[in-house]
């Protein structure tokens, strides 16, 4: 006969290994089970493992914070196992200070997560797996090997000389070329360096295929292109009246 003074412990309290490897003894208000009660229920500490897990997160979800304790008992030792595997994973050491604190970290998530966890479902901290593994990830920051300097060095560009003005390339060709230097004497006479540049511009740029020049040399002149299509348009016509 059972002294109903005495304390019931759940079936699984003392049988789960805690920090460090020490067993912890827990104490659940909700689903509490006793020995004997668990061996009916579910025949094994894993079912009423669970069950106190289901409690807990329940207890969660209706909005007692407290709870997320329990849960860090319950679930601390998954919690390392994963985390632990994790570094091992990307080659990193993280220390079991780190470590633990990485487990209340979790379980604080999975608080936060409690309403979406299905009871039917795998539990808490598998269902939310990348979810944990990414604390590993946040604890170290960024993570990559040293580049090799060596690949690294590339040789500077040699620098290119810029190219002339088109004004400066018909005066150049003018000392040459008679017809280079009609043209040449027609646009002094006639329009502004200003002018004349940008309407060689847009020739060149024509004769080189450009199918939107006065974009280009709008662009050369700080200029919109619709102004230099007028001032084309305007040396074009002093060039024809002169001819």
């Amino acid at each position: 006969m059972v002294d109903e003074s005495e304390t019931v412990r759940p079936a699984w309290a003392g049988l789960g290994p805690g920090r460090n490897g020490q067993t912890s003894a827990l104490s659940h208000p909700l689903r509490m089970i006793g020995g004997m009660d668990a061996t009916r229920a579910g025949g094994s500490y894993e079912g009423a493992f669970r069950g106190a897990v289901v409690a807990v997160m329940a207890r969660i979800a209706g909005g007692e914070r407290e709870a997320v304790w329990e849960l860090h008992d319950l679930a601390e030792p998954a919690l390392a196992r994963m985390l632990r595997s994790e570094a091992r994973r990307i080659d990193v050491r993280i220390g079991e200070e780190d470590i633990f604190d990485l487990t209340l970290d979790a379980a604080i998530d999975l608080a936060k997560l409690a309403r979406s966890w299905r009871p039917d479902g795998a539990p808490p901290w598998v269902w939310a797996r990348r979810h944990i593994t990414s604390l590993v990830h946040e604890h170290i920051g960024t993570f990559a090997r040293p580049l090799d300097e060596e690949h690294l060095r590339v040789e500077a560009p040699v620098a290119q000389q810029a190219l002339p003005e088109p004004r400066e390339v018909l005066q150049g060709l003018a000392r040459r070329h008679p017809s280079a230097h009609r043209l040449d004497r027609c646009l002094t006479a006639n329009v502004t360096d200003r002018d004349a540049s940008i309407w060689l511009g847009v020739q060149l740029e024509k004769a080189a295929g450009n199918r939107s020049p006065a974009v280009t040399i709008a662009a050369d002149h700080g200029l919109r292109p619709d102004a230099v299509r007028k001032v084309v348009q305007r040396v074009s016509e002093r060039m024809a009246n002169v001819a």
